[in-house]
């Protein structure tokens, strides 16, 4: 707890210009990439005749095998992996021991985020799996619950599972100096149902002609930026001269309404959130607490991190483009762990309360800027641990400690304070990367790259 007060003390006093996408060959095509690899702690837990479930170290996925699936006890495993997969979204999941036989289904949930169901982007996401050869397939019976911000399917060996999108505009955001240019790309992944498998279909991609505006307008115009269809389903995107009145733009595409991609999709549009910029600095921050969960329940790390944008014109300062991530999670155990509420972790912007421009000394001196934010308390995601007991069971507990800590100690950050200089500048650090806390917040001005 001591280090915790210090760290918070310690806290208190304190795009890509003309980057383009290459163009694929535009023939739709079978989905085959390589194998990903491990990119996170593998969680190993006995599941024996009386079922039992297994969520993975970042809470992201939930493996239940019902009673009588498998029929002896069997040491089940998920390990993270690289998302290789046409339009992955966030980790692929290694499900072992391959080879294992099911005598009945198991569910395989993916739990997503308020952010991933931006746009209603929920509803063009399925699962996948990858088979030893690095071929995809859809899983072609899934269960989407937006309640629950959960997709579920049945699976019956075990392999490389993900949570894919039918379709998606790429990038889906990103900054573009003025008068620079940004190339976009619309890619599909469908399922080919002349497959006879009942519960597979082999994924594939294509990249189909569209329909592009920028804020409503067709093609844009010299104020917003001005978008041209390319081949390959993409298109190049001009911004403005200067800055316009509504920044970020939305650039939509649209497909054609008799087009095959809108009835292979059901999709009416998909946006990217092109924000122009000009002499503008980005704030990065990251914050990682280690700590135990209790001594039958294992180890907790958390994982916090968050940008934003300060813009300088004409010695004006002004916050834009606040990025908030919901607090990571890593567990380390044998408990299955579900995460029953998100926490906004330690670092939370929820305002700005004031910003002050210093110029500097003399006219050959950099100007300071100097922002404080709105206070917001730090509130870790609530877990809950189901776990082994000494006789053989399992006992279930929440822990509840996360939330109560967090409201006794401010998010960060409080203030901050950087030189308007060229380069990247590290603002504040505290402990060591991979010690039991440890913070680093970074600014740089925003280049052409």
């Amino acid at each position: 707890m001591k280090k915790i007060i210090v760290f918070t003390f310690l806290f208190v006093t304190v795009n890509v210009f003309a980057q383009n996408i290459p163009v694929d060959d535009t023939t739709a095509k079978p989905a085959i990439t390589a194998i990903g690899k491990p990119d996170g702690e593998k969680i190993e837990m006995k599941i024996g005749k009386d079922g039992g479930s297994i969520s993975s170290s970042d809470g992201k996925v939930t493996l239940v095998f019902p009673k009588g699936a498998l029929s002896k006890k069997t040491n089940i495993s998920i390990q993270p992996v690289t998302n290789l997969a046409p339009n992955g979204n966030g980790k692929a999941y290694q499900m072992e021991p391959s080879g294992t036989h099911f005598e009945q289904p198991a569910t395989l949930i993916f739990h997503y985020t308020d952010e991933e169901s931006k746009d209603s982007m929920q509803y063009l996401m399925s699962i996948a799996m990858q088979d030893n050869t690095g071929k995809w397939y859809q899983l072609k019976k899934i269960s989407l619950d937006s309640g629950a911000k959960t997709i579920s399917g049945n699976i019956k060996h075990f392999s490389a599972y993900v949570n894919f999108s039918k379709a998606k505009i790429d990038p889906a955001s990103a900054r573009v100096k003025v008068n620079g240019s940004k190339r976009l790309k619309i890619i599909g992944a469908f399922s080919d149902d002349t497959d006879e498998d009942e519960e597979l279909a082999p994924l594939v991609i294509e990249y189909p002609a569209m329909k592009w505006s920028v804020n409503g307008i067709p093609n844009g115009n010299s104020a917003v930026g001005v978008i041209s269809a390319s081949h390959g389903g993409s298109a190049i995107f001009q911004a403005p001269a200067q800055i316009p009145a509504q920044n970020p733009v939305a650039v939509t595409v649209q497909p054609e309404h008799s087009s095959a991609f809108n009835n292979r999709y059901r999709v009416s549009r998909l946006v990217s959130n092109i924000t122009i910029y000009d002499g503008d600095y980005e704030v990065k921050m990251i914050s990682t607490m280690n700590g135990s969960a209790g001594s039958q329940l294992g180890a907790v790390k958390y994982k916090d991190y968050g940008s934003f944008i300060i813009s300088l014109n004409e010695n004006k300062a002004k916050v834009t483009e606040v990025v908030n991530k919901n607090a990571e999670f890593t567990y380390i155990g044998k408990c299955a762990i579900v995460q029953l509420k998100p926490g906004q972790g330690n670092i939370n912007i929820i305002g700005v309360q004031g910003i002050r421009v210093i110029p500097g000394a003399t006219p050959r001196d950099n100007p300071w800027v100097e922002i404080f934010f709105v206070r917001s308390p730090t509130v870790l995601p609530l877990l809950q641990f189901t776990c082994p007991n000494l006789k053989g069971g399992t006992f279930t507990t929440t822990a509840a400690q996360a939330n109560a800590i967090g409201f006794s100690i401010p998010a960060f950050p409080m203030s901050i304070k950087f030189e308007a200089k060229e380069g990247e500048q590290t603002i504040l650090k505290f402990g060591e990367e991979g010690g039991e806390i440890y913070a680093r917040f970074t600014v740089k001005k925003i280049t052409d790259e």
